[in-house]
This record gives C-alpha cells, structure tokens and sequence, in this order.
C-alpha cells in the first residue's frame, strides 16, 4: 500500500507544470469557494469527505509549480547573463583583431553574403570559430575548397555598423573557395 501510494506521488510530480498548475488551481478552487458553490456542482460531499486530499494535493501542486517557475527564471537569467557575457566577449575580439582575420571578416562584407567557403585545418579560421564570430554551417566541404562558414547574425550587424574594424594595412579578403571553370 505505502509503495504503490509512493509510486503514484512520483508519477504525479513527472507531470508537466501545466497540468500541476490545473490540479493546483482545481484543488485550490474546491478548498476555497464556499459550500454553495460546490453543492450546486455536486461536490461538496466529496470535498467535505476528502479535504486532507484535495488540501494536500493544493499543496504539493503549488510547491512544484513554484519550484518549476523559480527554476525556470534561473535558467532565462542565466541564458540572458550567458548571452551578454558572449556578445561583450564578441565585441573585445572584433576590436582586436589581427590582419589575417580582418581578411575573413571582409568577404561576409564586401560580399554582403553570410557564408564563406573557408578551410577547416586553419588556425585562424578556428580561431574566429572559438570565438563565436563565425561557424561552421554545412557538415559537406573538403579540404582543399574548405566548407561553408557563416558569420553570426551579432556579429554581422555590428561589423555594418562599425566598418572601420576591417581597416587594416591591406584592403583584400579571403575565400578558400577555387573559381573552377567548367
């Protein structure tokens, strides 16, 4: 009896928060509305014969759902902290960059195109990868031609706006894609 009583407040709490939030609100409805209101649904014997229950069920659904919410606004703090402490990570990169990877950055824009064909064995490229300003978008390439690369939508908007992070002592940029002629 105590096992299987156990086994069923386990599978309740799996329960999703949406349908611990119902229970708490129907629970907390027939512990709350006065007599009338439940004699005129036909619930007021069972209430009045199982108050402990539907009290207890009040409880232990509002905790979950409280914890629920409560962990849910850690994880939307944390991913918004992760985010900013990313994109201020983003923004020291791009004002220090070196000549090699402003080359890289020059082609999203004076191609104004989100994708570059770059070579994965490179050391800047991954460099530009590790920091979050580039990815490697397609699992299909080679090693000679390289594979698609785009530029990270933050990234992107804040290079048009700041263009003079591309300045450098030379004005090319770089694709590793061959121009083939067929």
């Amino acid at each position: 009896m105590l096992a299987e009583t156990t086994k069923a407040i386990v599978e309740i709490l799996k329960l999703a928060p949406r349908y611990l939030a119902a229970l708490c609100i129907i629970s907390g409805f027939l512990i709350l509305s006065p007599p009338e209101w439940l004699s005129v649904l036909g619930l007021d014997s069972i209430v009045a014969s199982h108050r402990p229950w539907v009290g207890l069920a009040l409880l232990v659904s509002t905790a979950v759902c409280l914890v629920s919410a409560v962990i849910w606004l850690m994880e939307f703090v944390r991913r918004k902290w992760r985010d900013r402490s990313t994109r201020q990570y983003i923004v020291a990169k791009l004002h220090s960059l070196t000549e090699d990877e402003k080359q890289i950055l020059r082609y999203y824009v004076a191609k104004n195109t989100r994708a570059n064909s770059l070579r994965v064995d490179d050391g800047i490229v991954q460099e530009l990868v590790a920091s979050r300003i580039i990815y490697r978008s397609a699992a299909i390439g080679d090693m000679l031609e390289g594979f698609a690369h785009n530029i990270s939508d933050f990234a992107w908007d804040y290079l048009h706006a700041n263009r003079q992070l591309l300045a450098g002592s030379t004005n090319t940029y770089r694709t590793d894609k061959c121009e083939r002629e067929w």
